[in-house]
């Protein structure tokens, strides 16, 4: 990657629809800031929500990721007394940027110190499935190694809609997902002037920009202003 004059790494989870693969903006932030490291965040949803969060370790000590299932009730629902939010309010994505100068220090670090998460799966055997333990690593434990690292917030409804449970969920589904893509390039087309009518309620359907006409909903009043477009659709270059 070196010898290719690659300088960051842009990481995301591939089961959210709503990733912007290479963000000019968060990247150009990133670049700003002058970090080893970066990530987008979210605001939890509610305090049991299934994600990890943010946390400082000690004073002055590194930014790192303390998974859910990592997290007592009285952590999970503690509140900052100076906002009134949630104290660990700031959910782990997935969505990180890193520095291949960074990725290249401490990627001999996490092979010999790295703790493993402990995880119950259910684990399948000749008896069927059974409950057991499993070791995990995952690619946000380089955050307890990285000398800087920055916070970049974002909006759950623009950039993280989580494909994680079958149809018939109640969340987290590739139907809330694709409702989820649907109504933000709705929005997108309405806020470059054009309109919508549709056949089915309008909270259940809306049209899709193909990433060839708008990365972020920019550029589309030439295409949508004054126009109708009737929902479910998609709009194309």
């Amino acid at each position: 990657m070196s010898s290719r004059g690659v300088k960051y790494v842009d990481c995301y989870g591939v089961d959210n629809v709503l990733v912007r693969v290479a963000d000019p903006t968060f990247l150009g932030y990133f670049i700003e800031k002058g970090v080893s490291s970066a990530a987008k965040v979210v605001r939890k949803a509610y305090p049991q929500e299934n994600v990890g969060v943010f946390v400082q370790r000690g004073r002055g000590g590194p930014l790192s990721v303390v998974e859910y299932s990592e997290m007592d009730a009285a952590m999970t629902t503690e509140i900052n007394q100076s906002t009134g939010r949630l104290r660990y309010c700031w959910s782990n994505v997935c969505l990180h940027m890193f520095s291949l100068e960074f990725l290249n220090q401490v990627a001999n670090s996490l092979e010999k110190d790295s703790v493993y998460h402990l995880a119950q799966k259910k684990i399948p055997s000749i008896h069927g499935y059974t409950m057991g333990l499993k070791l995990e690593q995952f690619i946000f434990d380089a955050f307890n190694y990285s000398p800087s690292t920055t916070l970049f917030e974002v909006l759950r409804e623009e950039e993280f809609a989580p494909v994680k449970n079958a149809n018939g969920s109640a969340y987290d589904t590739p139907d809330s997902a694709k409702l989820m893509l649907l109504r933000l390039h709705s929005r997108w087309v309405v806020a470059a002037g054009g309109f919508l009518t549709h056949s089915v309620p309008l909270y259940m359907t809306g049209v899709e920009v193909s990433p060839l006409s708008s990365y972020a909903g920019e550029n589309l009043e030439a295409i949508c202003r004054g126009r109708t477009f009737h929902a479910p659709s998609e709009i194309s270059f």
